[in-house]
């Protein structure tokens, strides 16, 4: 339960129950204190260090001059956020290549419906001859010799 306090996992009707404690108990007092200090052993032990050039990294699009007093000329307390993409970050494309996809993409679905297209058309032809060829054999079995 001291552990899942400490942690603030606890439920309220357990917060209330180990605060009521707390006072009543030194013991309790001390396994509270013991359990906090472990805890924030184990996360500093695993904690790794931000580099120093982040801070200033962070804190140089702030200009923080302002702030204090006896400047003559002050300073807007604000600053411009810049929305626009930087176009070194993307990748291009002149305007040009979208008719040219486009053009493309038309050209390949033209061409997909004349291949379906002849492909039943041939289909239909090779029926008829196979139908043909039926009928001939037909003929030439009922014509005695």
């Amino acid at each position: 339960m001291v552990e899942s306090y400490v942690l603030g996992l606890s439920t309220p009707e357990e917060k209330e129950e180990l605060e009521r404690l707390l006072p009543q108990y030194p013991e309790l007092q001390t396994e509270l204190r013991i359990v906090e200090s472990t805890f924030h052993k184990l996360w500093l032990e695993d904690a790794y260090p931000p580099p120093m050039e982040l801070r200033q990294r962070t804190l140089q699009p702030y200009d923080w001059a302002d702030t204090s007093a006896g400047r003559e000329e002050k300073k807007p307390n604000y600053t411009f956020i810049n929305i626009a993409p930087n176009q070194s970050d993307f990748i291009t494309v002149h305007k040009v290549w979208k008719w040219i996809f486009f053009a493309a993409f038309l050209l390949f679905k033209f061409c997909l419906f004349l291949a379906i297209y002849f492909y039943f058309k041939y289909r239909q032809v090779e029926d008829r001859r196979i139908e043909r060829e039926k009928y001939r054999q037909e003929l030439q079995q009922q014509v005695p010799r």
